[in-house]
Parts: C-alpha cells; sequence; structure tokens
C-alpha cells in the first residue's frame, strides 16, 4: 500500500493497482499511520506526496517487495502443470486483432484461465504486473534487460484524414487542422514532419482511440497505426502521403517464466502466429 501510493499519487490510482476497494487503501494508511505516530503522506491538491516519515520507510518497503516478486516468479517459473492464471497486458488497439488468437488458446488449454487487460500505460513484468505484455516498439529499440521477447510482426503507420475532408486535401494541406499528441507521447517514426506537408497543428489529443475518434469526427488529419487507419470505412490516408513502417509488434515476458509450462504454452502458441502474422497490419508495402 505504502508504495502503490507513492507512485501513483492517489489512494483511487493505488486500490486500481492493488485491485481493492478506495475506502480499504484510505483505512490501511490511517491504521499505518496511526501505529506509527506520524504522517505518511501528505494530501496536497496534486495528490499525495510522501513526508520525511515515508522516505525512510519507503526503501525497505521496496526491498520487501523485491524479494516477494522474485518468490513468486521462481514458482511460477517452476509450474509444471497446463493450468492455472496467465495475466496478459494488451495495448487498446489490439484487443479485437487478438481476440481469435486467444479464443484458439483458451479452446487448446481449457484448464488455463486468461486474465486480460488493456491499457497503454507502461507494464512493468518484473513485478509481475503482467505475466505476458503485447506492446510496440519503435525500430532500433530492444525490449528491456531481463524480458524475453519475440517479433509478432511490423507495425506501419501514416497520416489519415476523414473521407468528406479529401477534396480540402486536394486543395493543399496547408490549411487542414493537425490533431497532434504531446511531445512524450509523439513519435511518428520517419513519416514527413506536419510542417513539411504543410500541416499546422490546431489540437493536443493523448491516446491513439481518442484520436482515432477525432479523425471520424472530421477534427482534422492525425498520425495513426495502419492497423487501426485501415479497418475504419470512413478514414482515408492522406493522397501522396505514403505509410512507413514505424517498428514492430512484440509479445514480451520475463526470463523467469519461461520454464512455466503455462507461460510456455502461449509463448508458443504466439511462435506459430508469427510464422503467418496478417499482412494487413503492415500497410507500409
Amino acid at each position: 500500500m505504502l508504495l502503490a501510493l507513492t507512485r501513483e499519487g492517489s489512494t483511487r490510482k493505488a486500490a486500481g493497482r492493488l485491485d481493492v476497494s478506495n475506502t480499504t487503501v484510505m483505512r490501511r494508511l490511517e491504521s499505518l499511520e496511526k501505529d506509527l505516530g506520524g504522517l505518511l503522506f501528505d494530501r496536497t491538491p496534486d495528490g499525495y506526496r510522501a513526508t520525511a516519515l515515508a522516505e525512510q520507510l519507503i526503501p525497505v518497503a521496496r526491498q520487501v517487495e523485491d524479494i516477494l516478486v522474485q518468490a513468486q516468479r521462481n514458482l511460477t517459473g517452476q509450474d509444471a502443470d497446463l493450468e492455472g492464471v496467465i495475466k496478459i497486458s494488451l495495448p487498446v488497439i489490439d484487443l479485437e486483432a487478438m481476440s481469435s488468437i486467444f479464443a484458439e488458446f483458451s479452446a487448446k488449454y481449457s484448464r488455463i484461465r486468461l486474465d486480460i487487460s488493456s491499457s497503454d500505460l507502461p507494464v512493468d513484468l518484473a513485478r509481475r504486473e503482467a505475466d505476458f505484455a503485447i506492446r510496440a516498439i519503435p525500430l532500433g529499440k530492444r525490449p528491456p534487460k531481463d524480458i524475453v521477447g519475440i517479433k509478432l510482426g511490423p507495425i506501419s503507420v501514416g497520416y489519415y484524414v476523414h473521407k468528406d475532408l479529401l477534396s480540402d486535401a486536394a486543395r493543399g494541406l496547408r490549411d487542414m487542422p493537425l490533431i497532434a499528441a504531446s511531445p512524450k507521447n509523439l513519435n511518428t517514426g520517419s513519416l514527413p514532419d506536419a510542417e513539411e506537408l504543410g500541416l499546422t497543428v490546431r489540437h493536443i489529443i493523448d491516446g491513439m482511440i481518442p484520436r482515432v475518434s477525432a479523425v471520424k469526427n472530421k477534427l482534422g488529419v492525425a498520425v495513426l497505426p495502419c492497423l487501426l487507419a485501415e479497418n475504419q470505412s470512413t478514414i482515408k490516408r492522406l493522397p501522396g502521403v505514403p505509410s512507413v513502417q514505424w517498428g514492430h509488434v512484440w509479445m514480451l515476458h520475463h526470463k523467469d517464466l519461461r520454464q512455466s509450462a503455462r507461460i510456455r504454452a502461449l509463448f508458443e502458441h504466439f511462435m506459430h502466429l508469427e510464422q503467418s502474422w496478417p499482412d494487413g497490419w503492415d500497410t507500409s508495402k
């Protein structure tokens, strides 16, 4: 609870990380502060901030957490039974595309339960926030140390716009509004810069699904993954601006789990998928 509050900065987000209610987190915090005789967090308008007392306890809490997580990984890694739970973290864009793959796996291994969550936020595999994560990694980048991964296939990006606005694009792009993302969430690979195309930033929208929705509602042009945009009947790629390969979709898990029978089974299931990755996921050709 102490570490969750430190990392998240709010009882609500900490409760989500711990999979308990907000009331439970607040009650545990109050009880711990009462036992210690001092405040662990300052309640500020920007969230919970660790006090000097909490800062003394955090290193010890991290050591305990590391020991417990390592023990849990070791136990899972020694599991020889094809049963139990596999926690999987998917990016929001992959849910529909992956459904049939997981259905095939579930039909084959009836005693394995899949616990699937969808988020674009980073996931810490070392701390067992998930057993597997499927994430897009840019060209030239590799998974972190101690993380085992395979490339499932390429992923491309392009500039997309609502088809009703293409007449405007035909007259020139200079007056076309651009839907951008904040710098920390912006990576357009080797696509031409918006300025080179004459596009002017008008809106900032973080999150891939919100940007797709914005394009569908004619707010302007946005860089989108081809695997998302090409499935939308009202969205078209900007004429004369080809899409480019941005990176690869990877399946990742911690190296300590590779001896687990159920982890290995799912890994091998996706390795088979790698041989027949659908061409539709890479439209840069």
